[in-house]
């Protein structure tokens, strides 16, 4: 049976090819489809549930370099410094109920650490950390050393327990849970730490001698704000010129509808293929039985029962199938990785990649809806097959 559904594949090679093609472009764009959008809604409710502040409030000049979203959602570099004044001055604002402050030291890369892509050196103050501190372990003990580090959940290039940062090993006491945001690509130290680190980083002089001492700067604030105060607040926040903000809910819902078109295109791409799909199977198997009588007839004239030749028939199915499936799965993992890559590259936005356990549960969607596609398509031939008359077939041939 198996050589005579390869021999009858082989025969039809134009229309074997057209249909694997079609079944791995549609498992294709499904399953990237699939990865990007399970992604970006992930990213998008843990930035919701662990984003920790309600407003990021920065220098009046920084979206100048980065926007909200890049601040917000990536570890893209940024020098922006103000003093501690601020951070007093925002606290003492009706409605707010908790600040802290952040001191970016700089981006690391390849060429100062054994991180292998761009991470933000962040340092905090973990006496009044409400943004990373929720993130780590229970047995966090609340604070970090001179030579300690927490990393982000996507920050690489850790070797036996240690980082390097500049140079100089440091050891990571934990690594923070996904919060689909910009301390994913972190690396979060004590922020007297951050602050030594750039005092004494070359280069940097510049900013102290235009902000001040790093000792009393910070990068930005961290902002809670009481739910029913968050328009007053704002507009406290409006009146102060030397300082800007980044509302989170607001650019999450921001970078999500600049998404939207990407997403409709690749649902609509992926409907599209999965229809043309199931019209060719349809066209390929519906008529197959009038159209190769003689063939089937001289099977069951050697001895063939019906059950075999409806297992020829849906054999040929499943081998399409299976053989576009397989090849559709690997090129959406690749499409995936390059979508992916290409979005985070031109836009910010809230992203997680789904576990494994999710992919495998979404790759056996695909393959089950296929398989009802393929189902529906022979359906009717399979019907046919017991209508068949041997010796009548024989003799009229496959033209009726």
């Amino acid at each position: 049976m198996g050589s005579l559904i390869l021999r009858s594949l082989r025969m039809r090679k134009v229309q074997t090819a057209s249909i694997i093609a079609s079944v791995a472009l549609s498992a294709a764009l499904i399953l990237a489809f699939g990865l990007v959008y399970g992604g970006v809604t992930k990213g998008i409710e843990l930035s919701d549930e662990r984003g920790g502040a309600d407003i990021m409030v920065v220098p009046a000049d920084a979206e100048k370099y980065l926007t909200g979203a890049d601040l917000l959602f990536t570890g893209a570099p940024v020098s922006m410094y103000m003093t501690e004044d601020e951070v007093r001055a925002v606290s003492d604002i009706e409605g707010v109920t908790r600040v802290t402050g952040q001191f970016f030291s700089q981006t690391l890369d390849q060429s100062c650490c054994s991180a292998t892509s761009p991470t933000r050196l962040i340092g905090v103050d973990f006496t009044t950390d409400f943004v990373v501190t929720p993130l780590l372990d229970e047995g966090f003990a609340g604070e970090l050393g001179a030579n300690e580090v927490v990393v982000g959940s996507r920050v690489d290039g850790i070797s036996q327990g240690q980082i390097s940062i500049l140079g100089k090993p440091y050891n990571v006491v934990s690594t923070m849970a996904e919060s689909g945001g910009e301390l994913d690509e972190s690396i979060v130290m004590d922020i007297d730490t951050a602050r030594e680190i750039s005092r004494n980083t070359d280069g940097n002089e510049r900013y102290w001698d235009m902000y001040g001492d790093p000792s009393e700067l910070v990068s930005c604030i961290m902002v809670e704000i009481d739910d029913e105060q968050l328009t007053r607040v704002e507009t406290k926040l409006n009146l102060m010129r030397e300082l800007s903000y980044v509302e989170h809910s607001e650019t999450a819902e921001r970078a999500q509808a600049q998404l939207k078109a990407v997403f409709v295109l690749l649902a609509g791409s992926a409907v599209l293929m999965l229809v043309v799909t199931l019209l060719q199977i349809f066209a390929r198997f519906y008529s197959c039985v009038w159209d190769r009588k003689s063939e089937l007839a001289l099977y069951r004239a050697i001895g063939a029962s019906k059950s075999d030749i409806r297992k020829l028939i849906g054999g040929e199915v499943c081998c399409l199938v299976v053989i576009g499936l397989v090849v559709g799965l690997a090129l959406g993992a690749v499409a995936y990785e390059s979508l992916i890559s290409l979005l985070l590259d031109t836009l910010a936005f809230p992203f997680v990649g789904l576990g494994a356990p999710a992919v495998a549960v979404f790759c056996l969607g695909i393959i089950a809806l296929f398989a009802f596609v393929s189902f529906l398509s022979v359906v009717w031939p399979l019907r046919q097959v017991g209508r068949l008359d041997p010796s009548l077939a024989m003799q009229q041939g496959d033209i009726d």
